[in-house]
């Protein structure tokens, strides 16, 4: 889909804060409200936009330990790799899975209560599966993340 610069503007804004209104988004890029909403409209439709999201500070939840598994599937399983990453998910303490290259074929992000929750998942749900080989498990301390798309969308206009 070809972008131009109020589309991109759009982008960056709604990257910001995906609950501004449509006139606060029209107003700011100097658009009647009707023409700010087709182009909307036409971001999602053609999936350049795939929807919002709620942030929940899952800490005050109970589940204040994060961690990252790095997992390594026996040889002959790697060709399963998609269904893997497919089936961790359905693992109510994992919130995502990245088939990846190297040393190891996934990456799955979870949280837990605790290093008890932590040692029980690992076991219970990773190491007890037939195709898993190897994990390498990795408790993160801290971590930031970049919603904000303006520096990127510079970077390919």
């Amino acid at each position: 889909m070809e972008l131009d610069r109020t589309d991109r503007r759009i982008l960056s804004l709604l990257s910001k804060n995906a609950r501004i209104t449509n006139k606060e988004l029209a107003d700011a890029v100097d658009l009647s409200p009707s023409s700010v909403h087709e182009r909307t409209k036409r971001l999602f439709n053609s999936g350049m936009i795939s929807g919002a999201h709620l942030d929940v500070d899952i800490g005050q939840l109970g589940f204040s330990m994060k961690a990252l598994l790095f997992i390594q599937l026996s040889e002959h399983e790697k060709s399963n790799l998609d269904t893997f990453v497919q089936d961790v998910l359905k693992f109510a303490e994992v919130r995502s899975a990245w088939m990846i290259s190297g040393r190891f074929d996934a990456i799955v992000e979870l949280v837990t209560q605790d290093t008890k929750h932590l040692h029980r998942v690992v076991v219970e749900k990773f190491s007890s599966r037939d195709e898993v080989h190897r994990i390498e498990t990795s408790i993160v301390f801290d971590g930031a993340e970049q919603r904000d798309l303006s520096a990127l969308l510079q970077l390919n206009s």
